[in-house]
């Protein structure tokens, strides 16, 4: 008799464990990507005002499947289901999508405005 209810509480806490384990897993990872995904706007954001200002600068992110687009001083970044968009207050024309990799983002500054070449 033991025996079977030490059984049952092993089983049950088992259960119960991997079930939390999903549940947290579940919740937490999409939280986790849309977190990134902010971060990664404010550093693209970051670095294009800073292009505005000073002539040029460059970020390195790892990007996957992103979308990233600016005009009329709006930048528009989208990975995975997160989407997100900063106001740069400088013109702006460029546009990509599906980009995935390693990338090296070089915002410079010129006559029509923030430019945007992708090394990488």
């Amino acid at each position: 008799m033991v025996e079977l209810i030490e059984y049952f509480l092993v089983f049950g806490l088992t259960v119960s464990l991997s079930a939390f384990s999903v549940l947290v897993f579940d919740g937490a990872i999409p939280v986790l990507d849309q977190n990134q995904a902010k971060a990664q706007m404010d550093e693209i954001a970051g670095a294009a005002n800073l292009a505005a200002l000073k002539g040029n600068a460059s970020v390195v992110l790892p990007l996957s499947d992103a979308s990233l687009a600016c005009s009329q001083g709006v930048i528009h970044f989208s990975s995975g289901t997160a989407s997100y968009s900063s106001q740069t207050g400088y013109p702006c024309d460029f546009q990509l999508t599906g980009v995935s990799c390693l990338c090296t983002l070089v915002f410079t500054q010129s006559q029509d405005g923030v430019e945007l070449k992708v090394a990488g």
